[in-house]
Parts: structure tokens; C-alpha cells; sequence
């Protein structure tokens, strides 16, 4: 049932309105640069930095959706993930159906209803932060203004502060209580360090662009390695 032709049939358009999406971005962007005044090497040369810079975030993307893939199919799974994009917050949506339920994750009682239930759970879930995107995300200069109190030059930090904040509080949930994936923060870290500490001097383009992809796919290996010989 979660694998079958009629399953595909009704994701697919979900995923092929994202993929328009992306083209219309895409398409808009690219026109919109050139009428600012970047050139189209500098053009061409922030479309190949961030193909390059995507791989590494697709590529845990893809790895996690391996496990969402076991508890709802592959096309609920493909269509949730692109519309999305948070294979953890899926993830937690399948498992809160399936406590909801009764049943437990990976067994036969995963039929037709906990596929509909979860289906309902995953998609309600989100509807929050969809909706209030849909409804502000035109206002937030005015936000912007009010929290910098009028002085544009704290737009930018307050920004940067913002991401420091969000990306130290995932970071926290994988460090404590200390297991396989602190060694994947650490390590990862670690080798950005030094790439970075390399990169002031050498000024490498390609470091620049495949440095974040580097250091993710090190941390999963150390992680992994750290599973099967530490056993943490």
C-alpha cells in the first residue's frame, strides 16, 4: 500500500509544483541579479557555489530519509521531505501517529490506517509555520526595523546572532548527553577549524565551496566509526 502505483500517482504532483517552484526562483533570481549589477561570472560562480555547498546537506538528508522511508513508503516519504524539508520533524510526526496508535515502528501494524494517521499527523503538524510564512513573512521589515530600533547597520547582526543561536541549540541536543553524534559535532568542527585556519592563508576557492560538504561527510564517518569501536 505505501509503495504502490496509486501512492506515486498522488504524490507526484505535490513534488513536481516544488520542483516548478524552484525553477520560477530559479529563473527570477538569475534575472534579478544581472539587474542589480552582478556580472554573469559572478553569476555563474554563486550557482556552482551553491550546488557545491547543497551536496553535503542532501546527502544527511537523503541518508535520514532512508528511515522515514521504512515507516510511510517511499512517496509519502520523497513528497513530505521536499515540501518540508525536515527529515527529523517527519520522523517525529510518523512516531507520534504511531504512539497515538498504540503500535510501534517497524512491525505489522503498520497498515493502511497508521499510514492515513500518519499522513494526517505529518501534515497537520506543520501547518503553524506554513501559515504564519504565508501570512508575515511580507512584514518582517517592519520587525527587522523595530527590533533594530531604526539603525539598519544591527539588521545584519542580529541576523548573525539569530543563526548562532539556532545552530548552538542543535548542536546542544547532539552534544548531551554525549553519544556517537558528539564525536560527528566535534570532529566536524574540529576539521572546519582547521580548514578555515588553512584557507585565510591559501585562499582556496574550492575550499570555500566544499568545505561545509567535507566536514559533514567526516563527522558521519566518525560518528560511525565511534558507534562500532567505542559502542557509546
Amino acid at each position: 500500500m505505501a509503495n504502490s502505483i496509486i501512492m506515486w500517482l498522488a504524490c507526484a504532483p505535490g513534488v513536481l509544483i516544488v520542483l516548478f517552484q524552484a525553477y520560477l526562483f530559479f529563473r527570477r533570481s538569475k534575472k534579478d541579479a544581472l539587474r542589480v549589477g552582478l556580472t554573469e561570472k559572478q553569476v555563474k560562480a554563486a550557482i556552482r557555489s551553491a550546488t557545491v555547498t547543497s551536496i553535503g546537506p542532501c546527502f544527511v538528508m537523503l541518508t535520514a530519509m532512508l528511515s522515514l522511508m521504512l515507516y510511510v513508503g517511499a512517496p509519502l516519504a520523497w513528497l513530505r521531505v521536499d515540501f518540508i524539508g525536515s527529515v527529523s520533524y517527519e520522523l517525529q510526526g510518523a512516531n507520534f501517529a504511531a504512539e497515538g496508535m498504540g503500535i510501534e515502528l517497524g512491525t505489522a501494524a503498520m497498515d493502511a490506517s497508521y499510514l492515513s494517521t500518519a499522513s494526517i499527523v505529518m501534515t497537520a503538524g506543520c501547518l503553524g509555520w506554513v501559515i504564519f510564512a504565508a501570512l508575515f513573512s511580507d512584514k518582517m521589515e517592519k520587525v527587522n526595523a523595530v527590533m533594530s530600533g531604526g539603525n539598519e547597520l544591527l539588521v545584519p547582526i542580529l541576523g548573525t546572532g539569530a543563526l548562532i543561536g539556532v545552530y548552538a541549540s542543535l548542536t546542544m541536543d547532539r552534544l548531551y548527553p554525549f553519544k556517537n553524534q558528539g564525536f560527528a559535532v566535534l570532529s566536524s568542527a574540529a576539521l572546519m577549524f582547521l580548514i578555515q585556519s588553512y584557507n585565510k592563508k591559501a585562499n582556496k576557492q574550492w575550499l570555500k565551496e566544499w568545505g561545509l560538504t567535507i566536514c559533514m561527510i567526516f563527522g558521519m564517518i566518525c560518528a560511525t566509526v565511534s558507534e562500532q569501536f567505542i559502542m557509546l
